[in-house]
């Protein structure tokens, strides 16, 4: 029978106790029909705890020994026997039987039914001895509540209980430490984790003798130095990184140049330090995650992998105990956080649509969030319906890095100018338009608003960009594209940045070509989102879009299954750093090309990468023909009538209809737009209905994007294959 409880118990010289606590606990066990484990770890004892352990051992099936050849403590006691325990749930308890071995079973209770990660019992004052000891506790548990945002009443207690991964995870630490048994509650706060409080009996030891004298000089001595040591770890450094940190400790990534050397690396420290008057939430916290990203795009492919199952294991046994929605979930499919430990088994939880992110808004938020620390995000919604999310500090910190690390990726550095064409500050509120205006002053970064884009409005846009000498300019594709149009049609020079980063919309290989030959430099795509920020980046390689893997897990996903590479895939996305509300399995609407991962890039990163972003899920035409066109095919289509449509929208609400919206050209003229309506009904068949209107502009939208191919008709991406294999006739050209 699997073990229900590991109970873990470090043994210094505790001969005299060991079978009281092991008869003890065994009963309790068999009175409420628990299936458990006894682990009595033998800390370097000089009498015959080991031969008691022995005949411990073999008297009883369910008791285990682990021997230390000398003391090395009990946090290093706890750890071997964690490390051997085969138990759900791990407890923590002294072997000196101060703690009744019955309460096991009520901090058990409490953890399995309560939904706290860790469960400890307080010491009750009744029958305490109230002797110099017992000051000195006191006394330690005031400054750790006050050092540490605690709040509890014993929060020294190592009579603990949880779930064998939370208490691996609490007990991991960055530093050494003398007496690290007295931070454990400590740990588990700062690492997120939510700790409930019992009440229990603490009785005087009644055999053998506590490793404490009456007045502790060097025992208080050193508890002030781990006191420092903790503060450092728990306190000013956020734990939420231990993962990364923990698995680059263990495994280096090849040697790099650091990327910020000098007067640069000092103007960023100094800009992280004042993050609190520029940034909304961002905090300096955020430079440790950007030298993690600097180190983690060097591991390799397999590296990389093991790294985000770390991250997944945790946010998926986070996303379990604390989101109702993902717990009800996991029940009614069967699933237990346990069973998702690899980016295959990932695959098992279904998938979170838009619309059910709508319906259960709240019960995606975890139970512990805190609201002090977490942003409400809303996007412009493709549909006309804004969409509403929620991101936590962590996980805006770690994309914060993520985005300078892509930028860098172009040629830029930290200080170099900036241009950026996007909505600038639309929604924001009065003070984040003031730390906005602050934060780009701070970068060197000229904010130009897309939507004011227009033919009356680009000589001035470009004038603007010339005089500020950007090393960058990122933006919508859209936009590069009218300011490129612009430039050629008259004839003008548009070199000037170094680099040229697109995103918000899907970048065709001509308007790509068309925008370089412009400009005179290199075009980087990036591929990100609202809801997540940057996903995936351009290297100067140009061999797909590399996947901050480090933040995101990308599926794509072809009728519910992996897409081979070459193939089309449904955009399916886990954010591995959102506490708050975890996204796992999130059908974000977009579609990409596959890769093989086996070749890798020639950049040597070994991040994960994606092909060409071929638009949203929203962009897929119906034909009267019953064909399914990808909205990157028309724009395919009409860059060879350029000269005759300028601009172009097509709009539909039923299969088999669009309505087309057309700008026209200098040299338009009715027979070649003949042409070109015949070229769109041998696609999407003769029987279409093509509503053509003539317009003098196609405004862009508020946020600066111009979406030109939009569907309201209702399908399911993952659903087209099967359509298509029934009727093959179907098939897009």
């Amino acid at each position: 029978m699997t073990a229900e409880i590991s109970v873990v118990a470090p043994c210094l010289n505790e001969a005299g106790n060991l079978r009281e606590l092991v008869n003890r606990l065994r009963a309790s066990f068999r009175r409420r029909n628990i299936a458990a484990e006894i682990i009595l770890v033998n800390d370097g004892s000089q009498d015959a705890t080991r031969e008691v352990i022995a005949e411990l051992e073999s008297r009883n099936p369910d008791v285990r020994g682990i021997h230390h050849a000398t003391n090395l403590g009990i946090p290093a006691s706890w750890s071997s026997g964690v490390a051997a325990a085969k138990g759900t749930y791990v407890c923590l308890i002294d072997a000196d039987l101060q703690y009744l071995p019955e309460d096991v079973c009520r901090l058990y209770d409490e953890a399995k039914h309560s939904h706290f990660d860790l469960v400890q019992g307080y010491r009750s004052s009744l029958k305490r001895l109230k002797d110099s000891r017992y000051v000195l506790s006191k006394g330690l548990n005031f400054l750790l509540n006050l050092l540490f945002p605690l709040h509890l009443r014993d929060a020294k207690s190592g009579f603990v209980i949880a779930r064998r991964p939370v208490m691996e995870d609490i007990l991991g630490r960055r530093y050494s430490y003398r007496y690290f048994q007295t931070f454990i509650t400590v740990s588990a706060v700062a690492k997120g984790y939510r700790v409930r409080e019992i009440e229990v009996l603490f009785e005087d030891r009644l055999v053998g003798t506590s490793f404490m004298s009456r007045v502790p000089v060097q025992v208080i001595s050193w508890c002030f130095v781990d006191l420092v040591k903790a503060f450092c770890e728990f306190r000013l450094l956020r734990r939420h990184s231990d993962v990364v940190a923990d698995f680059l400790a263990s495994n280096r990534p090849r040697e790099h140049q650091p990327v910020l050397t000098g007067a640069r690396k000092m103007w960023f420290d100094f800009y992280l330090r004042l993050a609190p008057l520029h940034k909304w939430i961002i905090r300096r916290t955020a430079r440790i995650h950007y030298d993690q990203l600097q180190q983690t795009q060097w591991l390799t492919p397999d590296q990389v992998k093991r790294l985000q199952e770390a991250k997944l294991a945790r946010v998926v046994r986070h996303a379990y105990y604390h989101v109702p929605y993902y717990r009800r979930l996991f029940d009614e499919h069967a699933i237990r956080p346990e069973d998702i430990r690899t980016l295959d088994d990932l695959r098992r939880i279904p998938m979170l649509s838009k619309e059910s992110v709508r319906e259960h808004l709240y019960d995606l938020l975890s139970d512990n969030h805190d609201k002090k620390q977490i942003l409400k995000v809303t996007t412009s919604g493709s549909t006309g319906e804004p969409f509403v999310c929620f991101a936590d500090r962590h996980q805006l910190e770690i994309r914060w890095a993520a985005t300078v690390r892509g930028h860098e990726w172009t040629g830029y550095r930290f200080g170099d100018r900036h241009v950026r064409l996007w909505h600038q500050t639309i929604g924001m509120t009065r003070p984040q338009v003031l730390r906005e205006k602050i934060d780009a002053w701070l970068n060197r970064r000229l904010f130009i608003p897309a939507f004011e884009m227009s033919d009356r409005t680009l000589e001035g846009i470009l004038q603007r960009i010339r005089a500020h000498r950007p090393v960058l300019v990122d933006g919508y594709a859209e936009s590069f594209n009218l300011l490129a149009q612009y430039l050629s049609a008259r004839h003008v020079d548009g070199s000037g940045p170094k680099a040229i980063m697109s995103s918000a919309q899907a970048l065709p290989d001509h308007t790509r070509k068309v925008i370089e030959d412009t400009f005179r430099c290199q075009v980087f795509d990036k591929y990100g989102s609202r809801e997540f920020s940057g996903i995936a980046y351009e290297c100067d390689a140009h061999e797909g879009h590399h996947v901050s893997a480090e933040s995101y897990i990308v599926e794509l996903i072809k009728d519910g299954r992996p897409a081979r590479p070459g193939e089309i895939g449904e955009v399916v996305i886990t954010d591995l750093n959102n506490f708050c509300m975890p996204f796992l399995r999130y059908r974000i609407g977009d579609l990409a090309e596959a890769m093989d991962d086996d070749v890798p890039c020639r950049c040597g990163r070994g991040l994960p990468r994606i092909g060409t972003i071929q638009g949203r899920v929203q962009s897929i035409i119906v034909g009267g023909n019953g064909h399914y066109i990808p909205g990157t095919f028309f724009a395919h289509l009409f860059k060879d009538y350029g000269h005759v449509v300028r601009q172009y929208r097509i709009v539909q609400h039923q299969p088999g209809e669009i309505d087309l919206s057309v700008v026209r050209a200098s040299r338009f003229s009715d027979e070649i737009f003949q042409e070109v309506l015949r070229s769109l009904k041998s696609y999407l068949g003769v029987n279409t209905k093509i509503d053509v209107e003539f317009v003098d502009e196609i405004p862009l939208e508020r946020t600066g994007k111009r979406q030109a191919t939009v569907s309201y008709a209702q399908f399911d991406f993952q659903t087209l294959d099967r359509a298509l294999a029934a009727h093959p006739e179907r098939a897009t050209r």
